[in-house]
């Protein structure tokens, strides 16, 4: 999601749940509840304008199938950051389990030492580039073959 916007952490992550793919019958507003709740106990800003906005208990939010949605912010917020720095952009994770959930958290953050992946992200290089890149990155991952 390309130029997301919103004032704060709450309006962001407000702006995030209206546009994610989920089923009809899902509970947005409860999403967004529990992904504020998860901010409140400590910023999911993980440093050099990325946060990865998650709610703390995945099994709670009832899907069939994980996603993550990146979104690069209209303009940067404060999330709080230990490194200070304003957020332009976030990895949302919706999780089945608790297991895909912290593997998925863990993929993230090894592509995220990708220095292409960080180039890309900080250039909001088009959709096909990311991917391609997230791919190669991807590739990377021991055992991943």
């Amino acid at each position: 999601i390309y130029r997301l916007g919103g004032e704060n952490p709450a309006s962001v992550l407000r702006e995030i749940v209206s546009r994610l793919l989920l089923p009809a019958e899902f509970d947005r507003d409860f999403l967004q509840q529990v992904l504020l709740a998860r901010e409140s106990l400590g910023s999911t800003a993980i440093g050099n304008g990325i946060a990865i906005p998650h709610v703390r208990n995945p099994v709670i939010l009832h899907v069939t199938q994980p996603s993550v949605t990146l979104c690069f912010l209209e303009n940067p917020i404060d999330f709080k950051a230990l490194d200070g720095k304003p957020v332009n952009t976030l990895f949302t994770l919706i999780s089945t389990t608790t297991r895909c959930h912290l593997h998925l958290l863990s993929r993230i953050g090894f592509v995220l030492h990708n220095p292409h992946l960080r180039q890309a992200l900080v250039d909001q290089a088009p959709r096909e580039e990311l991917l391609a890149v997230l791919a190669a990155a991807e590739a990377e991952i021991p055992g991943s073959a």
